[in-house]
């Protein structure tokens, strides 16, 4: 798993990399375009790294010279990413994103040509956005009494903007709820992570701590992932990331009909803005949802949780989730 800044990178681009100091526990994100500076999310703030590895604000350049990429360093780092066999990540290329070791996703983007019987495919690639997955333990523990009882686990849908940790604390939940951590019981947990970034499944297998008890589908759909984990493990919890599609609605009610409790997330800023999501107003309506999770975030970077149940009421007053989160 990558855990320093430099391994994103091949050897002959590292050095900048290498002399910067910050943590990495606090990178969200690196986004590389072709003959730009190269620019960095880090604690919620935005730097360019220069060579000599600092970090400064882009508007304060002052005499200092930017990372800055060339197509051929671009081309380089996809293939380095790719461990030198491009043709085997053409699946990638079509969507536009790939995952790498660790769980990190990475989005593509550039020129697309089309090619018949393969749709269209990304042929030279100029812009990168590295979305470093982060793993947190314990940051979900105190909000269990709410998703889970001794008559089960009730579903749960996470609210947040983007941005604001919902994927860190839905993995979270699914640790505990798999290990029986802050519960009566450990549950059999069927994880549905399409595009890698849930579980940080790298060539199929989760990177982060998933639990003893949960078994993890990357790729396809998720009604094809529900469907699946119905016929052929026999799963108590159905957990998925960023639910947005009719399609994905309808994945949450027949996990549910079929007598799984259902862990979800999907943007939106407030209880308000979430009725006002078609893709799960019906879901809404029906109160299939028995607990929602809103996830906010203060001045300072701090995050907060208030727990609302099925008809939009308080049930627990907001509260900052682990500090150093």
């Amino acid at each position: 798993m990558i855990r320093r800044i430099e391994e994103f990178f091949p050897a002959r681009l590292r050095e900048p990399w290498r002399m910067c100091l910050v943590s990495f526990d606090k990178l969200e994100e690196i986004r590389i375009r072709v003959m730009q500076p190269v620019l960095i999310r880090w604690n919620g703030l935005e730097y360019s790294l220069t060579i000599d590895g600092e970090l400064m604000e882009i508007e304060k350049k002052g005499n200092k010279t930017f990372v800055i990429y060339s197509d051929k360093d671009i081309d380089d780092i996809f293939r380095y990413f790719c461990h030198d066999s491009v043709y085997a990540y053409e699946e990638e290329r079509r969507k536009g994103v790939m995952t790498i070791e660790g769980g990190h996703r990475v989005g593509l983007a550039g020129e697309m040509v089309y090619t018949e019987g393969q749709g269209y495919i990304m042929k030279y690639i100029r812009y990168m956005n590295i979305r470093v997955a982060h793993e947190i333990k314990g940051i979900a523990k105190e909000l269990m009494p709410w998703i889970a009882s001794s008559k089960g686990v009730y579903n749960t849908l996470i609210v947040s903007p983007p941005g604001i940790g919902k994927t860190t604390l839905l993995r979270d939940i699914i640790r505990l709820l798999s290990n029986g951590e802050g519960t009566e019981k450990g549950y059999t947990v069927g994880v549905i992570d399409e595009r890698g970034e849930l579980a940080a499944a790298y060539r199929g297998g989760a990177s982060m701590d998933c639990g003893c008890r949960a078994d993890v589908i990357t790729g396809g759909t998720k009604q094809e992932g529900v469907r699946r984990l119905l016929r052929t493990f026999a799963p108590r919890v159905i957990a998925m990331d960023e639910i947005g599609l009719a399609e994905d609605a309808e994945a949450i009610r027949y996990a549910g009909v079929s007598g799984c409790g259902v862990i979800a997330t999907i943007h939106a800023a407030s209880w308000e803005d979430l009725l006002c999501k078609r893709e799960v107003e019906q879901l809404l309506k029906e109160k299939l949802f028995r607990r929602i999770l809103l996830l906010t975030r203060g001045e300072k970077r701090e995050r907060y949780v208030q727990v609302l149940d099925e008809g939009g009421r308080e049930l627990c007053g907001i509260r900052q989730l682990q500090a150093d989160w």
